[in-house]
Parts: structure tokens; sequence; C-alpha cells
């Protein structure tokens, strides 16, 4: 049975497999533009008490390469960071302090590893506040994104920041998403598979009376390979794509998608150069006086 958005569910290795494929097919002039996009819209905290650290709470870290961004752009102006770090991944949490000692700008700050999925850390909260509290691409893998930005929000101290970065529904893979759903649904609500975009993040904002701005930005992505008959390169980018595991194995599926990418997408020099949007979300709240 075909189990459309639930690729990270039902294979987390072909699916880490999967978005390798993907980062090395996109295309851009600025080849540190996801860098840049998070260096340029990430709040920068202050702590809660003159001199203390700034704290951080991270959900759904992966390997670390975002937090590392973000960590570094803190530290330009900011001494001391604490990071409290939360991702289920075991292989994860090993890449990632793997990095940090590797990275020695890393070095002064204080992190705190939770091996935990953000239910079970949310579930057995200590009463910490943090500063910041990001969730960088991961709001697709949690069981209850409402739920969890809801928790994110209530560990935040007045003046505290929220941001979320996920896939803008607007364009591209967001706009694939719901059309995905919609060719091939099997009864349950999409929210409850990884096609969420940030409008379903939007409006669980304002649902609890959060307000929030955001910032856009895009790049296109080479999908050539996906018409390669074997190339398993190709089938990778499908997955990813979709969300989905083994689409290529999906006659049905695999026309429907290639057809809706070859109807948008640009064909440029032999690459076939398919938009892909990203939206941050960010929030504060208010301080008391």
């Amino acid at each position: 049975m075909l189990k459309v958005g639930r690729l990270i569910k039902d294979s987390p290795v072909r699916w880490d497999a999967a978005y390798k494929v993907f980062m090395g097919a996109c295309e851009t002039a600025r080849p540190r533009y996801y860098e840049e996009f998070l260096e340029n819209n990430i709040p920068v905290p202050t702590s809660r008490q003159e001199g203390g650290d700034v704290r951080v709470l991270s959900i759904a870290s992966g390997s670390g390469e975002a937090d590392s961004v973000i960590l570094k752009k803190i530290m330009q102006s900011r001494s001391s960071v604490y990071n409290r770090v939360v991702e289920p991944s075991r292989e994860m949490l090993r890449d990632f302090k793997a990095m940090v000692q590797q990275d020695t700008s890393l070095g002064t700050v204080k992190f705190d590893w939770r091996q935990q999925s953000a239910e079970e850390y949310f579930s057995d909260s200590d009463g910490t506040k943090f500063d910041l509290a990001h969730a960088v691409q991961a709001l697709y893998f949690v069981d209850d994104h409402r739920a969890t930005l809801q928790n994110m929000w209530e560990q935040l101290a007045d003046g505290g920041h929220l941001f979320a970065l996920l896939v803008s529904d607007e364009r591209g893979m967001g706009k694939l998403y719901h059309e995905v759903w919609k060719w091939f649904p099997h009864g349950n609500d999409r929210l409850r598979t990884c096609l969420r975009t940030s409008s379903d993040v939007t409006r669980s904002l304002e649902s609890s009376g959060i307000s929030y701005v955001i910032a856009e930005d895009e790049h296109d992505v080479n999908l050539a390979e996906c018409y390669k008959e074997d190339s398993e390169a190709g089938r990778l980018l499908l997955d990813f794509m979709t969300q989905t595991s083994n689409v290529y194995a999906h006659h049905e599926m695999r026309s429907a998608v290639l057809e809706y990418f070859l109807r948008h997408s640009s064909s440029v020099d032999g690459k076939i150069l398919f938009k892909v949007g990203s939206t941050a979300i960010m929030a504060r709240k208010s301080e008391q006086n």
C-alpha cells in the first residue's frame, strides 16, 4: 500500500540518503544560500539576566548544521550561550557532537544533549525558560506540530523568540505537497503526515493568538535525474520531493508527479529546474512589566 507523506517514518535511512541527493541537486548562485537565509532572519536573543547565559532550545536538531549557523550568529554579540539540543536519533547526536569537537568556534557553548523526541522532552519538562526556541525544517516530523509550537512558546522567557523554518506553500514543494495529498489521500489527516507547510504553522499560531512575521527565500532544484529510468539518485530525489517511499514503483503516482514537475519547471541546458521556497516564521513573547 502506498503510504503518502511518510518517508522518514517508513525508512529513516532512505530519507537521509534522499536528503543528501536533494541538497546536491540544489542550484543557486549563492553557495551559502541556506546559511545566509538563517543568518539574516534568526532573531538574536538577549539573556533574561544581565551577564547570564543566552538560553537556546533546539527542537529536532539533526546533525547540527542549522544549529551551528544559529549559534555562531548569536555569539557575534553574546558571549555566553547555553544550548539544549533535543534530537531523538543517536546517530544524529553523535554526528552533531563530532562537529562540535572539530569546530573550535563552538567551544564556548554550553551544550545540554537530550536524546528524546519533542514529545518525550516536553512531557518531562523541568521548567527551564529559553530566550530562543527554534525548529528548523523539523516540524514535518513531530507527531503534532500544533502541540510542539505551543510547548515551545510556553517554554520561552518573557521577551523570548520563537523561530520556525519550513517549506512555503506559496511555491514549489509546498504546493506539490497539497497536490500529492489531493491525488492520493488515504483516509488520514494530511497534518498527520510530513506533508506540512508554512501555512499550517501560521494558522496554528493565529489560532493561539500569537503574532508573527515571515521572510521567504527560494532556489531551484534540478530534477533531471528523476526522468532517467535507471538513476538511483533520481528515485531518491523523487522520494524526497514527495516525502513518500519508493514512488518509482507506483506508476500512477510517479507519472502524476513527473508530469507536475514538467508543468511547473523551466528547462535550461538539459536541466529541469523546479522552484523550492522556504519560509521563516518568527514570533516574540511579550515582556512583562
